[in-house]
């Protein structure tokens, strides 16, 4: 695979976790079709891979991270430890 498409396939990642959080953030709803990022077809392709690849896991995660600045402790068993109560919620 190009680096082209390999940067494809991670904007359209990018694109629909920060779509994600400014839903979780607003009430909007996620667009069900991902947006145009490219006229050339392969690399729109690449894109919307990218921005269907994003699991329920990924999400949460993401916006927990966005929204708590620092876990509870800060040795990395207290770090493991809250990120596993945010996706086994």
């Amino acid at each position: 695979m190009g680096r082209n498409w390999d940067y494809s396939k991670a904007q359209g990642r990018a694109k629909r976790l920060s779509a994600e959080l400014h839903s979780h953030n607003t009430g909007q709803p996620v667009p069900a079709h991902p947006p145009l990022f490219s006229h050339c077809a392969t690399m729109q392709a690449y894109f919307a891979a990218g921005w269907n690849n994003v699991t329920e896991g990924d999400i949460r995660l993401h916006i927990y991270v966005n929204q708590t600045a620092v876990p509870g402790g800060t040795d990395n068993l207290s770090k493991f430890r809250s990120l596993k109560q945010c996706l086994f919620q």
